[in-house]
Formats: structure tokens, C-alpha cells, sequence
């Protein structure tokens, strides 16, 4: 049986973020257990609304039941914690966002950015920048311990019907988008953005693991997987709901091959960093867009890398790469 897409179980609540993505999409799921998928970040702006957003719903914080995380981005999870508090909910995340959420995890984050600034070849006046600006976007999120985790493939109850979990790893090594198939809806996070190119951001490996993931690779992977599925409307983490994801994802893809080719034609025949391709593509950033440009390059040579289209050499630290054939 085909239902409408929406049930009347599932709210959408935009709430403020200080960020220049603007408003998250955070979704209440009715029922039991009465369910908040994403918490929106630490901040007296989207605190309020989200308490203003519940109250239209007939219901407080303390009625909180569940809270899933989709990914370990401020935006997404700086609440959690204070929210799990208050209510006793269960917190949920994907296995994968455990190193994002805990204490200490922006210790240790800051130092894997520190040394991939220099892997770039960032000059240090940057990586100072780029330091408080990490520094400063730790205020947004309180480390939180999630009660359980999720995998692919698992299935949640929202609104008493069965919900697909899909690890679509790629904006973020830990996000997931929620699958509703009788509904063909799809709750997308960041994983799809109408109107914003997802920027798959440069991590760390994973424990226990030395090689750096190549988030953008998995990232268009993971668009051709969700164009298979039957898909009537995505609501995504910002921005409007999604009524054609497979024009959509094809968009997606045929502009990082467009950036691709830019990365290429930015080498030439020279041998260049990271920084340098990045300052030619980008000029004159802001420390945040400076970064998001930064994993972008990244992700593009990682991809180019792996298909054969450039090559790169390491000395002291440093990373050149040049275009191959």
C-alpha cells in the first residue's frame, strides 16, 4: 500500500543556527517513543525556537523520548546533550560519529587539522586563523554520549511504521538519511541539499585505521545509491523539501566532474599544493570558507587520485600534486 508522502506524525521545526548555512531542519516524529531526529546547536536563538516549535506541537522538552542524530555537525547535534538532560531520551547515533560527539573530541580534531593544514601547505598565518575559528565553533555543541548506535540497514519505528537507516557517508563519515518506502519519502540530512552542494569535509581516519577516508569518492557513491531508490520527496537538514532527487543527484555529480575539470585545468602542467590550487580556484576567503575550500580540493584530487588523473609526491609534510598524462 502507497501512503501520501507526509504522514501527520512527522513535523518539520526550523530552527535558527548561527552559521552562514542558516536554519537547520530538525523533525518530531509523534508516537513512542516520541522522537526528535537532529537538535539544531547550542545557541539561546535555536534553543527558543525549538522550545516555541515543540509547545505548537503540544509538548515540552521533558516529553522527549528518542533523539537521533544524523551526523556529528554543530548544527545537527550541539543540543543533544542538554536536551537528552532534561528529558532522559535516548540519544542515537550511526557508529561512526562517536569520535565527533564525545569529550575532548576537538582536542583531538584540532590536531588532525593542524597537521592536514600543513599537509595543504597552508601558510601559518592561516592555520592561526583557522584555529580560532575551530576553537570558536566549539561553543555550538556540548559533547554528548550517545545510549546506543545505528547501522546501515537497521530499522527505527517513527510513528509506529518501519524507517530504512542508509549510512551515506560522505558531507560526514557518520551520517545517516532515514527511508520510509511505502511513504518514498526520505528524511536526507545534509546527505542531499536542494539548493547547497553538500561540501564532503576532509576527517580523520577512522580508529584503529592510518589512511585518511576520501569522503568526496564515498560521497558520490553514496548519490548514485540513493538515485536507485523510489524516492517521491526528500526533506533535507536546511533548506526546502526535495521532489525530484534523481535531477537532483544528477546536477550534483555533473558538478563535481565540472570541479574536477577545474582542479585539473588549475594544475596545468605545474606541480602545486593543495593552498595554491585552492587560492586559484578561490581567492580572498574567509578562514570557514577558506577551510570548506580546502576539503573540497581535497576531496576532488582524492577522486582524481583514484581514477588515475593525478598523482602526488610528499616532502616534509607537504603534498604536491600534478596532473597525470
Amino acid at each position: 500500500m502507497t501512503h501520501s508522502a507526509v504522514p501527520p506524525y512527522l513535523h518539520t521545526f526550523s530552527i535558527p543556527t548561527p552559521f552562514p548555512v542558516g536554519p537547520v531542519n530538525v523533525y518530531l516524529a509523534e508516537g513512542n517513543p516520541l522522537t526528535l531526529v537532529d537538535a539544531g546547536p547550542r545557541y539561546d536563538h535555536a534553543r527558543e525556537s525549538l522550545e516555541k516549535a515543540l509547545t505548537g506541537c503540544g509538548y515540552r522538552v521533558a516529553d522527549l523520548q528518542r533523539i537521533i542524530l544524523t551526523h556529528a555537525h554543530a548544527d545537527h547535534c550541539g543540543l543533544a546533550a542538554e536536551l537528552a538532560r532534561t528529558s532522559g531520551a535516548e540519544v542515537l547515533s550511526h557508529t561512526a560519529s562517536l569520535p565527533w560527539l564525545g569529550r575532548n573530541a576537538n582536542v583531538r580534531h584540532l590536531a588532525f587539522y593542524a597537521e592536514v593544514m600543513h599537509w595543504a601547505g597552508a601558510p601559518a598565518r592561516i592555520l592561526v586563523g583557522l584555529t580560532e575559528m575551530w576553537r570558536g565553533m566549539g561553543r555550538y555543541a556540548e559533547p554528548v554520549v550517545p545510549d546506543a548506535t545505528l547501522a546501515d540497514g537497521d530499522l527505527l519505528q517513527l510513528g509506529g511504521e518501519d524507517w530504512q537507516v542508509l549510512h551515506t557517508p560522505g558531507h560526514a563519515g557518520g551520517l545517516i538519511c532515514l527511508y520510509q518506502p511505502q511513504r518514498r519519502l526520505l528524511l536526507s540530512s545534509d546527505h542531499l541539499l536542494r539548493d547547497i552542494s553538500s561540501n564532503p569535509l576532509v576527517e580523520p581516519p577512522a580508529p584503529g585505521e592510518a589512511e585518511r577516508p576520501r569522503r568526496l569518492v564515498e560521497y558520490m557513491a553514496q548519490l548514485r545509491r540513493v538515485a536507485e531508490l523510489d524516492v517521491a520527496l526528500a526533506l533535507p537538514g536546511h533548506g526546502p523539501p526535495i521532489t525530484d532527487h534523481r535531477a537532483l543527484i544528477s546536477e550534483r555529480l555533473s558538478f563535481h566532474e565540472e570541479r574536477a575539470r577545474r582542479v585539473l585545468d588549475t594544475l596545468g602542467g605545474d606541480v602545486l599544493t593543495v593552498h595554491e590550487i585552492a587560492s586559484e580556484l578561490f581567492p580572498d576567503l574567509d578562514p570557514i570558507n577558506y577551510f570548506l575550500a580546502i576539503s573540497e580540493v581535497i576531496g576532488h584530487l582524492q577522486w582524481l587520485e583514484v581514477e588515475g588523473r593525478a598523482t602526488r609526491a610528499e616532502r616534509g609534510g607537504v603534498a604536491r600534486w600534478r596532473r597525470v598524462g
